[in-house]
């Protein structure tokens, strides 16, 4: 049995519920508004409350996804036939929406709430992918919140006269419906079986600079009580914009759509929404989709300082993946051409710097020809790039209970490879090539895929799942939803996850389960050392 109609405070809903099978009594509540439409007068202003209805309100069919301009890297291998292979869906700028799952069958059951924010860094992708089902979530006892917001242009344009009226400040608009989406959580989760005073935000990749940015903000109010940082910990390394900066990159990105930058935010509110995605897109289209510390949402411009101060109590899962990035001093995601053995030493070498002889890196980590781009990967994955890797979210745990911060950290290095079919090898499906591809966790930590027993109806239909794919997903989503239940990952029946804190705890999700502790082998001394001579680690420490 479902939890039926639910009571809100604008009026009553009607989710689907499940009547049978495994999921049976779980209901899902598709496109419940949050807020007004962000069309029309409401365009590139803060969020404003829905009109409350009449009767019941049947939530059976997801909303449109918010504009944005193309799919870009999301329309490629392997997004292509993993996440987006049954097409996408319609964009509109009425996009102000929620989906919610929930297993309660009544409105006192105080489950745990996690509020999902959707990659595709601030400028694509939608809440409701399929890699984000989350039905084996709910049936572990959480309530589901996944959350739609305006993206790109939509989300983040600052200029001068939207400044001048909205109080100074302008941009942010996707975060706002972000603070906008927890307020509306806070005060009805209630009716769907959750706790408001047990909320969880997280995201993966363009949705951990989502989830930080709501955990980094005084608009939360201590009302967010956890955080889970897929591939990105979003804590150093990318800092946001000013005020001044945000209003100078709006103005050119008006003349790069041939728009005039002086004009009225009345013209501007009536402009054919197409006009903003004119023409090709380029480096200015992508600059946009920006936060801005203005103030009031986000209070610095250093991104450490609002998470420091305003989730410094939260307890925290952060982790990436093995294949996602490459030893670059650039920023590396993603897929990239294959690292030859000289190519792997020379990256070290501009890495490591003094370092690489110290550690006598060609005796101590050597390569092969057939290895160098899988070990590039690894020890990029572990620390060497300009993305972060695992050192850095073990020294996020450390500081943490160094400076006295209450919240608990956990670090994890996903490095299982996702099967690939025999014909795909060679193609840009190889799961040799691809390893732990940048987002290929998310079928795991949702336990969102499905091995059916000939093959036929897997999801995705491209990949050949083994058993043990099944298991590690079911073990992953544990170690989720036990963190939204307590703080803590661990539990029953897994392998133990150690903290991270003064002993550096972490732990590797790949073809084994492995718990990891201490800092005193050669690699986690060089590692360590490396870590420390980064500006950004620098700057922190001298702050605090």
């Amino acid at each position: 049995m479902g939890i039926g109609i639910v009571q809100t405070k604008y009026g009553k809903l009607q989710g689907v519920e499940v009547t049978e099978g495994k999921y049976a009594g779980i209901t899902y509540f598709k496109g419940v508004r949050y807020a007004a439409s962000a069309e029309g007068e409401n365009r590139f202003k803060p969020p404003v409350d829905q009109e409350p209805w009449e009767g019941v309100k049947v939530c059976d069919t997801y909303p449109k996804r918010a504009m944005q301009p193309s799919m870009g890297g999301l329309a490629e291998e392997p997004y292509q036939s993993d996440f987006y292979y049954d097409g996408f869906p319609e964009v509109s700028e009425d996009c102000l929406f929620i989906n919610i799952t929930t297993g309660a069958q009544s409105a006192d059951e105080k489950r745990p709430v996690f509020m999902w924010f959707h990659g595709g860094g601030l400028g694509g992708g939608h809440s409701f992918e399929n890699e984000f089902e989350n039905s084996e979530l709910a049936r572990k006892g959480i309530v589901v919140v996944t959350v739609g917001q305006r993206l790109n242009v939509f989300g983040y344009l600052a200029l001068p006269q939207l400044s001048k009226e909205q109080g100074g400040i302008s941009g942010n608009y996707g975060l706002m419906d972000e603070i906008k989406a927890l307020d509306w959580v806070y005060e009805n989760i209630a009716a769907f079986g959750g706790d408001p005073e047990n909320i969880t935000v997280g995201g993966q990749s363009g949705g951990t600079a989502k989830s930080g940015a709501l955990a980094g903000s005084p608009k939360q109010k201590g009302r967010v009580k956890r955080v889970i940082n897929q591939s990105n910990l979003n804590w150093v390394g990318r800092d946001y914009n000013t005020m001044e900066e945000a209003e100078k990159l709006g103005v050119e990105f008006l003349k790069s759509k041939g728009i005039d930058p002086d004009i009225s935010v009345e013209e501007l509110r009536k402009l054919p929404a197409e006009v903003f995605y004119s023409g090709k897109l380029g480096p200015m289209d992508m600059a946009i989709g920006a936060m801005v510390a203005d103030g009031v949402n986000l209070m610095y411009k250093d991104l450490y300082k609002n998470i420091n101060e305003f989730a410094c109590d939260c307890d925290y899962i952060s982790g990436g993946n093995f294949g996602e990035s490459n030893m670059l001093k650039t920023f590396s995601l993603g897929a990239s051409a294959p690292v030859t053995q000289e190519q792997y030493y020379a990256l070290a070498k501009e890495q490591l710097g003094d370092l690489y002889e110290k550690y006598e890196f060609e005796k101590n980590f050597p390569c092969t020809p057939e290895n160098a781009d899988h070990m590039s990967r690894w020890y990029a994955a572990l620390g060497l790039t300009a993305f972060g890797g695992e050192i850095i979210n073990r020294f996020y745990g450390a500081f943490r209970k160094e400076k006295g911060m209450k919240g608990k950290t956990w670090s994890y290095l996903f490095s299982h490879v996702p099967p690939c079919h025999p014909e795909e090898k060679g193609t840009a499906r190889d799961s040799e090539k691809l390893l732990a591809w940048h987002s290929s966790e998310l079928w795991y930590t949702f336990a969102s895929l499905r091995k059916s027993e000939d093959g036929k109806n897997n999801v995705p239909p491209a990949r050949p799942w083994t058993d043990y794919d099944v298991q590690l997903a079911d073990q992953m989503s544990s170690y989720w939803a036990n963190f939204m239940k307590t703080g803590d990952p661990n539990g029953e029946g897994l392998p133990y996850w150690p903290q991270s804190d003064e002993n550096y705890g972490w732990i590797e999700l790949g073809d084994e389960i492995i718990g990891h502790t201490g800092k005193d082998s050669l690699l986690d001394q060089m590692l360590y050392e490396h870590m420390m001579r980064r500006e950004d680690i620098k700057k922190v420490l001298e702050d605090s």
